[in-house]
């Protein structure tokens, strides 16, 4: 936001300097970003009284000039080329020592600093300049030629209303009523405690039935526009705006365009309010619809582009079409012309997250779709259109029509906030008193109604919508005391606090992998819908997205992981290890398990990948590439650190379009997640050539494990170990024939290894053998054969029942 000095202190008498004043601004909340003094580049420049011209002696083109450069100085020589230099001019010189901010000599047009010279054997004090000269204007073809009654000596800088310094403000974004002068002027009179002179606007116009029997207004969403107000100027001339206006939009960033579109301009940042002005005999039936856009309907904005509507915008029709995108932009079949002679001036209030929507869907950001997004005053719409009203009257010779038609049929009213002077001195550390408290926040606009001696009742203003409860009206106290003036202290005790349970397992989770090579990943929870959609039909959208490819709440990790393995892929990475643990989101019907908000779950999870090689390259051995059992692997390793041993997988024969080779995992009896290998049309997707095993599951039964690991001491008795193989079907797991052999050894049973798969002809069709080492662990007696062969034979019994399978002979 731009703010001019001159600007502002059209409604504040505060004399510090502009250095002083930007340190208040910035002390109050209002950051200065930069400080601009408009009229330094014409440092040195000065109005000159051109007495007499001659020949000069040795070139036919350059005139000798005799230019007077004080009212009661002595006139200097100035050697001029441009051919309409004469006598009795008044003409802008510059000085020995000024920078020339364009030249006409020199081909790049660089800037060059004037000395006493000789020209062609004839010494020149200075030079008299062109617009172009002077960066004010393209006119190259003379000097420029100052009005006559123009002061002799008066600073060039004086002379174009530049002698004005611009601050820009760095406003955040719950600060909307700091995008005007008057807002930035109410924070300053506060500080200072010195009055804000407000434009003099002429009072409410009576009964508003002249303007209601020209136009009419009718609102038809009214939750997207819960005010809407249009006056009526006729007789209006269309032509350039007088010179103070246009100083004062220059100096904050604007061009002048004419007399109407500067004053809703001008208005708009004295005020904080957009306007806009239409043509009314443009408008069919006179008259103004405010309601929904119709899917598909097309609309030209005031830039000459044309924008397809999807029924989510809010439009300013006449009695035929929209002429108006509400809040962004005005169209091209109602703008103000040199024809224009009636005015319909619309000054609303709409609603900020339907702007919002529009003007980033559409890429349309203006200074009112800035403006509307974080919050108008809809208390200030009609005082505004009022002084918009009065402006264009003045500058067009027109008449402002009686009486307004205003739509607010629900006044939005300000909220009241109980403040206690207690609280606001516990949290700031202060003694203040009541008088100083009330005093701050009157000044702010606040209304302030006392209670008692410590408690007062304060009505917020409507231009501060983000003033909600009692620790922001403490802040305001805070900004406008002034930080500094708070007293320094120190803690008197640091508080430490342990980690919890979960805290500490999650570390010991991350810290595991970190510890095998995994580098942590942390991406944006937010993805695009198709990316979404792939992993989940119950994808959550958000309803005011900050662009197309972040309008959706992730359902899984493995899309972002598999952006940062395409990602290192293609920058020559041989090795990628990622990991990132983090909230995933779905919909869901009825009660599910992490459903914090009815209709919607999230889950923490872990989710790793592992792409290319598995080791580094090396001389002794061959390099091989990641399988699914160096993710199976670390996923078991990892359960298995942090003291979980219930784990059970569930492998899946059919493949589908986003993973094969897939395994379910269970911890505890409950699934959690899969593992396995990213399809080729997954991996596809992502332009990822190479194979990719993942690994994605819930961390809430991991997190919320049985306590601190116990230490279980080793038998005294010698283990012995048995290996049997069986025949099975090729569907059944080796995993499932490992957790039936546990389930029948009992707890005697120490471990059991799967060390060999083999298939052949001579097993038959259809069949393999799986062999597993079984370690048998007494705990109170050495073990005889015969109890051996007990164990080994309940474990046949049992592996033969479940699974069909047939012993094979080792």
């Amino acid at each position: 936001m731009r703010i001019s000095l001159n600007w502002l202190r059209r409604y504040l008498d505060v004399t510090d300097t502009p250095e002083r004043i930007a340190e208040v601004l910035t002390s109050v909340g209002l950051e200065v970003e930069s400080m601009e003094r408009l009229g330094e580049a014409l440092r040195g420049f000065v109005v000159g009284h051109v007495l007499e011209t001659s020949k000069h002696p040795n070139a036919d083109r350059l005139s000798v000039c005799s230019v007077r450069l004080r009212p009661d100085g002595e006139p200097v020589q100035i050697v001029c080329g441009a051919p309409n230099v004469a006598a009795g001019q008044k003409v802008p010189v510059g000085l020995p020592g000024a920078v020339v901010p364009s030249s006409l000599h020199d081909p790049s047009g660089k800037p060059f600093t004037l000395a006493v010279a000789k020209i062609r054997g004839v010494e020149s004090n200075g030079m008299i300049c062109s617009e172009s000269e002077l960066g004010i204007g393209q006119d190259k073809s003379g000097i420029m030629v100052l009005p006559e009654a123009t002061t002799v000596g008066m600073p060039l800088a004086e002379f174009f209303g530049r002698d004005d310094v611009v601050m820009e403000l760095g406003v955040t974004p719950n600060r909307p009523d700091c995008l005007s002068h008057l807002g930035v002027a109410r924070d300053l009179s506060a500080y200072y405690r010195i009055p804000v002179r407000r434009p003099e606007v002429a009072g409410t116009d009576g009964g508003g039935n002249t303007a209601a029997s020209l136009t009419s207004v009718t609102v038809k969403n009214p939750a997207a526009c819960p005010r809407y107000t249009a006056r009526v100027i006729q007789d209006v001339t269309v032509k350039e705006s007088p010179e103070w206006l246009k100083r004062l939009l220059t100096a904050a960033g604007l061009r002048p365009i004419n007399n109407i579109v500067d004053v809703t301009n001008f208005v708009m940042f004295e005020y904080g309010q957009p306007l806009h002005a239409f043509d009314m005999d443009r408008l069919s039936g006179r008259r103004i619809v405010v309601r929904s856009a119709e899917a598909g309907e097309s609309f030209t904005t005031l830039d000459g582009r044309t924008h397809a509507m999807t029924g989510n915008e809010l439009m300013i029709c006449d009695a035929e079409r929209s002429v108006a995108l509400a809040g962004v932009m005005g169209g091209l079949n109602s703008e103000i012309t040199p024809e224009t002679v009636t005015v319909l001036l619309e000054s609303a209030y709409f609603d900020p997250v339907t702007v919002r929507r529009t003007a980033k869907r559409l890429g349309i950001s203006t200074d009112a779709s800035y403006r509307f997004e974080r919050g108008v005053d809809p208390n200030a719409v009609d005082e505004a259109s009022r002084r918009a009203a009065q402006l264009i009257a003045e500058l067009s010779g027109g008449s402002v029509v009686p009486g307004v038609v205003d739509e607010y049929p629900s006044p939005i009213a300000p909220k009241e906030i109980t403040l206690r002077l207690a609280r606001v001195n516990a949290m700031l550390g202060t003694e203040l008193t009541m008088e100083t408290v009330s005093g701050i926040l009157t000044s702010l606009g606040h209304r302030v109604t006392h209670v008692d001696a410590g408690t007062v009742i304060c009505a917020s203003p409507t231009f501060r919508p983000d003033i909600e409860q009692e620790i922001d009206l403490i802040e305001e106290v805070a900004r406008m005391y002034g930080y500094n003036n708070i007293a320094d202290s120190t803690s008197g005790s640091v508080v430490f606090t342990e980690p919890s349970a979960a805290e500490r397992r999650l570390s010991d989770v991350t810290g595991w992998l970190q510890a095998n090579g995994f580098n942590e990943s942390v991406t944006n929870s937010l993805m695009d819908a198709k990316t979404a959609t792939l992993f989940s039909s119950s994808a959550v959208s958000v309803r005011n997205p900050l662009s197309a490819e972040l309008e959706t709440l992730r359902p899984a990790l493995l899309p972002s992981l598999l952006q940062a393995v395409a990602y290192n892929h293609n920058r020559g990475a041989r090795t990628v290890k990622f990991f990132e643990t983090g909230s995933v989101f779905e919909r869901v019907s009825g009660d599910a398990p992490y459903t914090f908000v009815p209709g919607y779950v999230e889950r923490f999870r872990l989710g790793m990948v592992l792409s290319g090689f598995s080791g580094d390259l090396s001389w002794h051995e061959k390099q091989r590439e990641f399988d699914i059992y160096d993710v199976k692997g670390t996923v078991l390793s990892l359960l298995r650190s942090i003291g979980i041993d219930n784990i059970h997988l569930i492998y899946y024969d059919a493949s589908n379009s986003l993973n094969e080779q897939s395994i379910g995992i269970e911890i505890q009896g409950t699934y959690v997640g899969l593992m396995g290998r990213c399809s080729e049309e997954l991996t596809g997707r992502f332009k990822i050539e190479k194979p990719v095993y993942f690994a994605e599951f819930d961390l809430g039964p991991v997190l919320s494990g049985t306590g601190p690991k116990k230490f279980k001491g080793f038998s005294k008795y010698p283990s012995v170990t048995r290996d049997v193989a069986f025949v099975v079907g090729e569907e059944v797991a080796a995993g499932d024939v490992e957790r039936t052999i546990a389930e029948a050894g009992g707890a005697i049973v120490s471990g059991v290894t799967p060390f060999d798969l083999f298939t052949g002809k001579n097993l038959g069709t259809g069949k393999k053998s799986l062999a597993f080492s079984v370690q048998v662990t007494p705990s109170d007696r050495t073990l005889t054969e015969a109890e051996i062969d007990a164990v080994v034979a309940a474990i046949v019994s049992r592996v033969s029942s479940r699974h069909g399978a047939v012993l094979r002979q080792i």
